[in-house]
């Protein structure tokens, strides 16, 4: 009986070890605090708001895009039956708007994220995975940078462990 308790306590103690090994570096919550355009020699050093979560093989991505908040549209008279002006106002408050979830695994340093759903059509039926470069600098900071295709349309991010 002692020995298959102690069996037990083994085999629990490498399971534990195990799946530590297989976290991540990158799983946690993280903050959007810095964008840079290299292409336009830009760097928003104050972003609007955004986060990135990352668990054990999926990510979840939210974030307002742009230099200005987002403002509200007015409340619609007759939300079933929206009119052209209402239409245009909706548009421009979800515009700047971005989100997209999935599956994600790591090679090396590579980021490389297959889109479930996303608010942009094309994002979520593009049909190829999404490919990004990452750096950590210390346990909470995170840069991800694009690659290939990417670097054309996409900026650097820079990223602060929240958990």
């Amino acid at each position: 009986m002692k020995r298959l308790a102690l069996s037990i306590g083994f085999f629990l103690l490498s399971v534990n070890a195990t799946f530590a090994q297989t976290k991540s570096p990158i799983e946690g919550v993280w903050k959007i605090t810095e964008v840079v355009w290299p292409r336009q020699g830009s760097v928003v050093t104050n972003p609007q708001p955004g986060l990135m979560i990352f668990t054990r093989g999926y990510y979840s991505t939210l974030e307002v895009m742009g230099g200005e908040p987002r403002a509200a549209a007015a409340a619609s008279k007759d939300p079933q039956h929206l009119s052209d002006s209402e239409k245009i106002a909706r548009f421009e408050e979800w515009r700047p708007f971005g989100a997209s979830s999935g599956a994600y695994e790591i090679k090396g340093s590579t980021l490389i994220r297959r889109v479930t759903v996303a608010k942009n059509v094309r994002v979520m039926t593009r049909g190829v995975p999404t490919i990004w470069e990452f750096k950590l600098e210390g346990p909470n900071t995170l840069w991800l940078l694009p690659a290939g295709d990417l670097t054309a349309t996409e900026p650097n991010y820079k990223l602060t462990r929240l958990e």
